[in-house]
């Protein structure tokens, strides 16, 4: 198709009808909606083939709708986000991005796709010119050498810029060190994301140099999670980092080739003077007791930091013991430590922390081979701690009734605000499901408590039942736990029906639970025990009837039966 310039479309615009120039209705509505400048219509998405057609998703086919989506692209002062897909061959895509190259509005570009050098070069006035282009991501395709060039003239171009992402491009160290380069002239970028790629040494030592070189730096978040990253990559990256004072999210992930000599060069930077770290993120990076014995210096330094991932590695008692005296002086918040090997000794270490003044929201423990034991030394430390909301324990296959039932000292607190429990994969069955329900008896924080349900039998889901709102009398079922809304499975899937019921009416506010569970287990209420003060109670039975009427819909009580409700009431 012979290419066309902007002004091929601009005269013919007025007077075109939308069905001659596309390959389908779909692809008509969307450029309508263009033209009309549509208020909600703010996103489109690419593609050159779909088994449905979804409401942004523009299906590039035959004719020149890539053309004509350019032009109207170009004029919408309303699409904020574009997303180019997989494109057919020889189709017009340079008229496309010429169009493009008109647009102001569009704030996130995502090209998932090697749209060729010649197109890169297209791209340059949208990239110069879009004030309020704000997100540029390559992803889901192999960035080459030459395409990484092509990408490098491309952001050689000063820009308005604040985050770029290659994640999942195949990106390799050659091809770091061409787009690096290139990075020396967006400085104000403040967040960079080279995860699930295969960046190693000579990669990092490019960045390392970039960063160190770059006056005033505004980077805030680097995620360069899931390479091949080894000691003496994160010793060049540390440099460069040293020199970004407003980073404040750093992601390594993934990187299993990093050894306590890395660690070392990373505690240098917590240490460093500008080193204002918020968020960390260190996950499956084969850190040993040596290892977090190493992070100890730098994190005790490390006063502004509130996430520390540290899941999925091999530490062990020593080394959270060491990790603990670390983390008394910073503001933790988030800690995550699923997937290590920790015992009793471990874990009351950890309850000592959280025994002083602490901010910790939220803590993660799963697959740790926890035992009964260590919940309990657990449980010593927490039953203080005023801050924690989420819990989560599973896959700790040896905790049983007995450890669930030690919970119930925590639970039952003052200082208890804990709002998710999560207990997933393990079979506590009915002796747990009964502890665990006991020990929630007077709670008023949880909302989530989950778990798998095998195991558990009619005898364990009375025990839930009866928690939720025990019938045997009016005032147990206003005294009944109100507040959780999720037992069990997610979204309670799988839950007897009357569990279910019982957490519907519990996501209604505090009262209107009681109210609608008063109302749905006691048909006929007896007021016989408030004849002792024989009618000075009776404006309360009636203003109280008067409060439940509204909420007869939840309980599928119908005006009549409540009538003859409130008569047996007042005057049986």
């Amino acid at each position: 198709m012979d290419l066309q310039d902007y002004e091929y479309y601009e005269a013919r615009a007025k007077d075109v009808k939308l069905e001659d120039i596309t390959s389908s209705q779909h692809n008509a509505d969307i450029l309508a909606m263009l033209r009309n400048c549509h208020p909600h219509f703010t996103l489109i998405f690419i593609t050159d083939e779909s088994d449905y057609y979804d409401y942004h998703e523009f299906v590039v086919c035959e004719g020149d709708d890539l053309g004509w989506l350019g032009y109207f692209v170009g004029r919408s002062k309303e699409l904020e986000y574009l997303n180019i897909s997989d494109l057919p061959d020889n189709l017009n895509i340079d008229s496309f991005l010429r169009g493009l190259g008109h647009n102001r509005s569009i704030q996130t570009l995502c090209i998932c796709t090697d749209i060729g050098e010649s197109c890169f070069q297209t791209l340059v006035p949208f990239l110069r010119n879009n004030n309020n282009l704000r997100d540029l991501t390559f992803t889901c395709f192999n960035i080459g050498l030459q395409c990484a060039r092509n990408i490098a003239s491309l952001l050689g171009q000063r820009s308005s810029l604040k985050s770029l992402n290659f994640g999942s491009t195949d990106l390799g160290d050659e091809e770091l060190v061409e787009i690096a380069s290139a990075l020396r002239t967006q400085p104000q970028i403040d967040e960079l994301s080279l995860c699930h790629n295969h960046i190693g040494r000579d990669g990092c030592v490019a960045l390392g140099n970039v960063l160190e070189g770059v006056r005033n730096p505004n980077l805030a978040t680097l995620n360069i999670g899931s390479n091949v990253i080894d000691d003496e990559g994160l010793h060049a990256l540390v440099a460069g980092l040293i020199n970004c004072d407003k980073l404040t999210s750093l992601n390594l992930n993934g990187n299993a080739l990093i050894t306590g000599a890395g660690l070392r060069s990373l505690s240098t930077l917590f240490q460093s003077e500008h080193c204002r770290l918020e968020q960390l993120n260190l996950d499956q990076t084969s850190i040993d007791n040596d290892g977090a014995a190493v992070l100890t210096a730098g994190l005790a330094r490390l006063p502004t930091l509130t996430k520390l991932n540290l899941s999925n590695n091999r530490i062990g008692d020593q080394g959270l013991q060491a990790l603990v005296g670390s983390l008394v002086n910073c503001n933790i918040e988030q800690l995550y430590l699923s997937n290590n090997s920790f015992s009793a000794l471990g874990l009351r270490s950890l309850g000592s922390l959280m025994q002083r003044e602490t901010r910790l929201t939220s803590l993660w423990l799963g697959r740790n081979a926890i035992n009964d034991e260590g919940i309990e030394c657990l449980v010593e430390g927490i039953v203080n701690c005023c801050s924690l909301q989420t819990l989560n324990l599973s896959i700790n296959h040896s905790i049983t009734a007995v450890g669930l039932a030690s919970l119930s000292t925590f639970f039952r607190s003052d200082n208890c605000c804990l709002e998710k429990l999560w207990l997933w994969g393990i079979n506590f069955g009915d002796d747990g499901a009964v502890a665990l329900a006991d020990g929630l008896m007077g709670n008023n924080s949880l909302t989530h408590v989950n778990f798998d349900s095998r195991g558990i039998t009619s005898r364990g889901w009375s025990a839930f039942s009866k928690l939720l709102c025990d019938t045997a009398s009016v005032n147990n079922t206003y005294l009944s736990n109100h507040t959780l809304v999720e037992i069990g499975g997610y979204r309670n899937v799988g839950n007897p029906s009357t569990i279910v019921e019982y957490l519907k009416f519990n996501k209604l506010q505090n009262c209107t639970a009681a109210i609608c569970k008063i109302l749905d287990s006691h048909p006929d209420i007896d007021v016989e025990p408030l004849f002792l003060w024989k009618l000075k109670c009776l404006p309360l039975v009636v203003r109280w009837l008067e409060k439940a009427k509204p909420y007869l819909g939840y309980v599928s009580e119908s005006t009549g039966t409540f009538q003859c409700r409130q008569l047996s009431a007042l005057y049986k």
